[in-house]
């Protein structure tokens, strides 16, 4: 009789859950598995102020970045984070006709405020200020780096363009304690140590950044910051095209923005790409750029509105599939706006061909005719579509300004940050002063949330093929067991952990594929538990156990109990014995649960007895083995794989 083969499938899935509560209890007709897979937490920061008029100036802008701390510790899912201010508060106005920017707190210190999320709530921890030759950091239009704009106070006196002027944007907390801060007047990538003093900054107009970017659009400038996960190279992503000299319209009428690449080490830049923009759904921007890999990165795409119709979306790229645009031969001038395409800068290049249509198929085809591929990005979740279909009402989150995107888990948690604006939302003049007027969503004062995600629970129809769960398939080779990976992150390095021990680097190539082995005896010692891990960050964890040898009495219409394999965190993984589909209790939202399908018959190649299978699919076509063997599947609102297609 043929030996009975025990298949375990699974994803290497969220081990912890969150506790946040929302403004308002979804409506019945929502989706209460969308609903499961997010949590909303709300700042417990206070006012700044509150003007005469009764408009209350929060202390809850936080969000134009957000940033897990890094910790010396392996940890699951960390609820510690950094978020990063912009210039301070801040509204449009018309002074006697003319656009202005109105600043009602001049003396704003621009900072970054440590958060704990827990019970629903954001607290803080530690405020940083940030400083510049030992005097605070301004709102103010920096002395170097002139937008064209025009600051007034409250009372419309303009104010005076600073040394110590700057607009953060994009927040990376390094494992030193230190922080980089990308930021929209230079644009300016600044290093502040931990207490928030100003180490050294790259600077377009001093050549440490590529010179054509000074030709950013005014208060559009670098908007997002990231580190890759080795820690070897910062990716800073402008929020629209350049305004280059020869361009036609506006910059909104280029569908790609500019992606830079710096190596840590000599902080020099080494790389800069295209991104393709969805220009022909929306008049996007981009608001954030996140490491998954050393090279794949997650891009938060959206537009300025709110409401169930608008455009959120977060987008999975892999530069490497990407052409670099310091590797062409073509010929480069700074004052034109760098790489030159028959003269033009690409910006205008694009605008020429494609005027204002703002279409990223035609600009992407006329970009590749030149030589260029532009990094093309792969729907990973639809936030809005997510945020209303677990809440037809629209209180979950106010995300008319997603800025802020955590990854965590190695893509696998998401946190999502708004920026409030500090609750103000206009002006009008009255002669003498501006009297403002507060900022509200859904009815009520706007605030700062935070947003956490488990991509593991988030039902499929909200994520999009850009969104791979990491596979392992384990065989227990008598002393060794054999692990195979994929779904990882393309040239990426993990390490596989047991007991709190590295018992095995895993390096994923191009694919996202990789292999390793471990010592059983090792394993053993450590009680039979496998983590995976990226950087400090747990993806995964699973066990390996010991295959059983089936009684030669037994038969496939009464299939032997399997021995009990868990994923770490959710109900032991038992055999069926009598239902063909029996679905264990529920369990904790983050944590995947399992359903046990017996094998109808053979139709695939026999998986070696001792051998566990971590792959699941999106679709009920489950894969088989031989005859009496089963299949244990996640279930459909916890884990799922998509089928990977290509990346």
């Amino acid at each position: 009789m043929r030996k009975h083969s025990h298949i375990v499938v699974f994803t290497l899935a969220a081990l912890m859950t969150s506790t946040g509560v929302a403004h308002a209890a979804p409506q019945s007709t929502g989706d209460a598995e969308a609903a499961k897979a997010i949590s909303l937490y709300t700042s417990a920061l206070g006012d700044i102020t509150t003007m005469s008029n009764g408009v209350h100036i929060t202390n809850s802008g936080h969000g134009s970045s957000f940033h897990a701390a890094p910790s010396a510790e392996l940890v699951d899912h960390q609820s510690v984070f950094y978020g990063l201010t912009d210039r301070g508060p801040n509204v449009d106005g018309d002074l006697a006709g003319k656009e202005v920017k109105v600043e009602p707190v001049v003396d704003f210190q621009p900072n970054i405020t440590k958060f704990v999320l827990r019970n629903g709530v954001m607290e803080p921890q530690e405020t940083i200020g940030l400083k510049r030759n030992g005097k605070p950091i301004n709102g103010q239009l920096n002395s170097q780096a002139d937008t064209g704009e025009t600051i007034v106070d409250i009372t419309g006196r303009k104010l005076a363009p600073s040394d110590n002027g700057l607009d953060p944007e994009g927040l990376v907390a390094a494992k030193d304690g230190s922080f980089f801060v990308s930021d929209e007047y230079g644009p300016f990538i600044v290093h502040f140590d931990a207490d928030g003093n100003e180490i050294n900054r790259l600077n377009p107009y001093e050549g440490t950044l590529p010179a054509e970017l000074r030709f950013r659009t005014a208060n559009k400038g670098m908007e997002g910051l990231t580190l890759s996960p080795d820690g070897k190279t910062l990716y800073g992503v402008m929020q629209s095209a350049l305004t280059t000299p020869d361009i036609e319209g506006k910059s909104k009428n280029v569908p790609f923005v500019r992606i830079v690449a710096i190596d840590t080490a000599s902080m020099k830049v080494t790389g800069q790409y295209l991104y393709m923009l969805h220009s022909s759904q929306a008049h996007t921007t981009v608001s954030e750029i996140s490491a998954l890999g050393n090279h794949t990165l997650l891009v938060d795409e959206r537009d300025g509105k709110a409401g169930s119709d608008t455009f959120k979306r977060l987008y999975r790229i892999d530069l490497a599939q990407a052409t670099n645009l310091l590797d062409l031969n073509n010929a480069y001038d700074p004052d034109k706006g760098g790489v030159l395409v028959d003269g033009k800068s690409l910006e205008g290049y694009v605008s020429h061909t494609d005027g204002a249509k703002a279409n990223e198929q035609v600009a992407a085809e006329t970009l590749r005719a030149a030589g260029i591929s532009p990094a093309q990005g792969r729907l990973y979740l639809d936030v809005t579509k997510l945020v209303w279909g677990a809440d037809p009402s629209g209180n979950t989150f106010s995300h008319d300004k997603v800025e802020g995107v955590a990854v965590t888990k190695g893509g696998q948690h998401l946190t999502l940050a708004n920026d409030s604006d500090f609750g103000l939302e206009g002006s009008s003049h009255t002669g003498t002063q501006f009297e403002l007027r507060q900022k509200e969503y859904q009815g009520r004062p706007e605030t700062g949330e935070a947003l956490d995600i488990d991509m593991t629970a988030v039902p499929q129809q909200y994520r999009g093929d850009g969104y791979i769960a990491p596979e392992v398939n384990t065989t227990d080779a008598g002393t060794e067991v054999k692990v195979a990976l994929s779904g990882l992150q393309p040239d990426t390095s993990y390490k596989l952990l047991a007991g709190g021990k590295e018992l095995a680097a895993v390096n994923a190539d191009a694919r996202g594929d990789a292999t390793a082995t471990v010592d059983r005896a090792e394993l053993t010692a450590a009680g039979s538990a496998l983590t995976l891990a990226l950087g400090n960050q747990v993806v995964g964890s699973w066990s390996v156990q010991p295959a059983a040898t089936p009684s030669p009495s037994m038969s496939p219409s009464a299939p032997a109990a399997s021995p009990t394999a868990t994923a770490s965190g959710s109900s032991p993984i038992t055999s069926p014995t009598s239902s063909p589909r029996a679905t264990p209790a529920a369990t904790p939202t983050g944590v995947p649960s399992a359903i046990v399908t017996p094998e109808p018959s053979s139709h695939k190649e026999a998986t070696p007895a001792g051998s566990t299978t971590g792959h699941a699919h999106g679709t009920d076509d489950d894969s088989s083995t031989s005859s009496g063997s089963q299949i244990v599947t996640s279930s459909p609102s916890r884990g799922l794989a998509l089928p990977r297609t290509g990346s």
